[in-house]
Formats: C-alpha cells, structure tokens, sequence
C-alpha cells in the first residue's frame, strides 16, 4: 500500500456558508502553487482548489487572478488578490523531488523547532525517517491586507515511498495538504478572532 506522512503546519481557507444556515464569518482565500511550468501550476492550482472546495472552504486559484506570476511578493500581485476579496494565500512549493529528498530542503523556511518536531514524526512514523523521502511540499500561510503579506505559518508535507505514477503522487500531496489545513482549522479562526464552526 503507497504510504505517505504529514509535516505539522497551520493553514487557513474559510469554509463557505450554506443556503440553510447562517453562513459562518468567511476569509477569501486563493491557492498558489510555485512551480516553474505554468501548466503544472494551472493544473495543481484546479485540483486543489476543487479538493478543498469539497472541504467546504472558499478558495480560488491565483492562476485565474494573475496567471503570470513574476514576482509573488510584489504589490501588483497582493493588490491584484486584494482587490478579488482575498485575505488569505495558501503558498505551496515543492522544495525536494525525488529518492534521497528530505527534511532539510525546507530548514531555511521553517522555525528550526518545528523542524526537529517534523524529523522526529518522520523517525517514529517511516522506515525511512527524514532523510531519505520522495518529495517534500513547502507550504507557506500568509494574511494578505493593502499594504503587505503577513506570514501567519510556514511547515511542509511529504512523501516516504513512491507513488504508482507522478499523478497519484500530486494527489496524495494535495490530500496531505487539505488534510494539514482542516486539522489547523480551528486553531487558526481563534487567531483571527473568528467563531468555531458548528
């Protein structure tokens, strides 16, 4: 059976209201996938997006906003969100691809706690531990306002055995990657002074 390991990281993507009910305080958030070929970008954005649409949240892709992005930290790019009803931006970068990938691709952008708390998961969770993996996500959380982009979390996801094919392994990723944003849920609607969800 294909395994795979989850990295601890806080995320936030609003959930959308219902016709029923009374729709819950929302926060507009787009996904952005780094990625060197724009097709690949336009194509993990869609699928993750749909995946947590179907999670109830309320994302869009950055693709369809600003689909050439130079220069993600520049203000054209937050006004561009902004202006859209974006609050949120859910960054995710594969930082290691490949036998031999490991945690340390990520120890630059991560707080070096949370790293050693990651190596230690992997070594009780994967014959392989964080040294020898097959991929490693970056993921990246930011608040967007008019003036900047505030970095609200930063961790990463992985793989530990390979996938049957390249698409499974994106699918697996992208499961992880909802997975790590319900869990953190919660936790991060307090810090942004939001209700719990019913």
């Amino acid at each position: 059976m294909y395994k795979y390991r989850v990295g601890l990281v806080c995320a936030l993507l609003a959930p959308l209201g219902t016709a029923f009910a009374q729709a819950p305080a929302t926060m507009k958030a787009a996904v952005v996938a780094l990625a060197d070929d724009p097709m690949l970008r336009e194509s993990f954005e869609r699928e993750l997006v749909a995946k947590a649409l179907a999670h109830d949240y309320d994302a869009v892709t950055s693709y369809d906003l600003v689909p050439d992005v130079d220069d993600v930290d520049s203000k054209r790019f937050r006004d561009t969100l902004t202006a859209k009803g974006v609050r949120i931006v859910l960054m995710v970068r594969p930082a290691a691809v490949g036998a031999g990938s490991s945690l340390a691709a990520v120890r630059d952008e991560i707080p070096a706690e949370l790293l050693e708390r990651m190596r230690t998961f992997a070594k009780q969770t994967s014959a392989s531990a964080s040294e020898d993996l097959i991929a490693v996500v970056h993921m990246a959380i930011y608040a967007l306002d008019a003036d900047n982009a505030e970095l609200v979390s930063s961790g990463a996801v992985w793989l530990d055995e390979p996938a049957e094919s390249r698409e499974q392994g994106i699918v697996r990723l992208q499961d992880l990657i909802v997975a790590n944003v319900d869990a953190a849920r919660p936790a991060i609607r307090r810090r942004f002074g939001l209700p719990p969800l019913q």
